[in-house]
């Protein structure tokens, strides 16, 4: 039968070394018995999981076994056993790197109680260490496209927060890409051979929401016809993506709450608890404090999802990126229609710049979508586009100051100029050219 793990005990009382490493014999454990600091080193390898060690032993101490084992195999974990008077020098201990101590006397529930969450935080950086390694050449995040200040630290972040299990909430408003950002959470993770399983709380009726996450048995309800799987169940080994969680019912979030809280989920119509192994990923357009402090929201569950936060600027915060997402979209919509690529002209891009885009990207992919179907030729000139979009006045508030600055610099020396826009152009000492794309882009006439 395969070991739970391998664990090297290191301890001078033979009784005490005895006692330990049978105890964690008899549970499953592959153990390396050393009586010594010295003896211990010589027998450390690459498949020792686990260090158990006293603190006090002749000639090399536990302490200094810490050192050279955290200086050999860092991922090792090490637990110090220490008497009642020496608790202090366990502290001091785990501040140089143990992972926890036992003080004496302990009993055999309370040694493989600690040395079973040790292996597991184990095993957990391993998989860290694995993943990082399979991914430090990463460049890019699914189809996320934009080099913003902001789109540079959500990139930054998915990448830190992937290879954990910790819940992480989206925000943003309709159309700014949240499941993306969800996708790229789970493919870059350890689950991403794992099933993505997605759920709109906002498309699925209140009264069917509990049987959908949760799953139910046959006859649990009128036209419960057989059993069927939740979703929590469907995603087991993957990601759960739960959008728009804050349009779910009070009663349902205590619910949730409780799964997240202990992994177990219970189907609607059944008393039996079931584990699932499933990595929680919500996304909300709401401000879900705001629904706490309305009572709309348990306070709970929001501070239990929102462990990482990733926040989605809109996209007239970031207009820096259209030009790279507008040539991006109508590469995916030019292979979609069997189309030929355009070229879209300078002054246009700059009118999808000056834009306030309230349906975000979504928004975008329609704008360009419908100027590709209803329109012919290689460019995409600035008549093609719909008129609410031509017309688009920037508004003051959406400009950082210095922009402020400069449009109302533009404006004053075309009237200067009479409206000759060669003069203006003179007047401020760069080309037409740069005047008219600077005109398109502060939505000036």
């Amino acid at each position: 039968m395969k070991s739970l793990g391998t664990i090297l005990l290191a301890e001078d009382d033979r009784s005490v070394l005895q006692a330990i490493g049978d105890a964690l014999e008899d549970s499953g454990y592959h153990v390396l018995r050393a009586g010594n600091g010295a003896q211990a080193l010589l027998k450390l390898s690459a498949d020792v999981d686990v260090l158990i060690t006293d603190l006090w032993m002749p000639n090399m101490d536990g302490l200094a076994l810490l050192e050279q084992v955290k200086a050999q195999e860092p991922l090792v974990e090490i637990i110090m056993i220490t008497g009642n008077a020496t608790v202090a020098s366990a502290v001091a201990a785990m501040k140089a790197g143990a992972f926890d101590y036992l003080t004496k006397p302990f009993t055999p529930p309370e040694l493989l109680e600690v040395v079973a969450r040790a292996l597991e935080h184990h095993r957990m950086r391993v998989d860290m260490t694995q993943w990082r390694e399979q991914n430090k050449t990463e460049s890019q995040i699914a189809n996320l496209i934009g080099t913003s200040e902001s789109m540079l630290h959500i990139y930054d972040t998915i990448r830190r927060v992937a290879g954990f299990k910790s819940t992480v909430l989206v925000s943003g408003e309709s159309g700014t890409g949240k499941e993306m950002v969800v996708r790229a959470i789970h493919e870059l993770s350890p689950r991403k051979a794992g099933p993505f399983i997605p759920i709109n709380c906002a498309a699925v009726p209140a009264s069917l929401m509990e049987s959908e996450l949760f799953g139910h048995e046959r006859g649990a309800f009128t036209g419960a016809a057989s059993k069927t799987v939740g979703y929590f169940e469907a995603a087991h080994g993957g990601t759960l993506f739960i959008d728009e969680v804050g349009e779910l019912e009070l009663g349902l979030q205590a619910k949730l709450l409780r799964v997240l809280e202990t992994g177990k989920i219970t189907p609607v119509g059944s008393t039996q608890e079931k584990s699932v192994d499933v990595r929680v990923l919500a996304a909300t357009n709401a401000d879900l404090q705001q629904c706490v402090d309305a009572k709309r929201f348990r306070p709970d569950l929001y501070y239990r999802l929102n462990v990482v936060r990733i926040d989605i600027p809109p996209l007239r915060e970031r207009t820096s990126d259209i030009p790279m997402l507008a040539q991006s979209l109508l590469q995916k919509l030019c292979l979609e229609h069997g189309l030929d690529l355009p070229v879209i002209e300078e002054i246009t891009m700059q009118r999808l710049q000056t834009y306030g885009w309230p349906g975000n990207v979504r928004e975008l992919r329609n704008v360009l979508e419908s100027v590709l179907i209803l329109n012919s030729g290689n460019t995409i000139t600035e008549t093609m586009l719909p008129e609410h979009v031509r017309r688009a006045q920037v508004d003051d508030a959406m400009l950082p100051e210095l922009d402020v600055a400069e449009r109302e610099a533009i404006d004053k020396a075309i009237k200067q100029a009479s409206g000759d826009r060669t003069r203006a152009a003179v007047l401020l000492g760069v080309s037409v050219r740069t005047l008219y794309r600077k005109m398109a882009r502060y939505g000036l006439h």
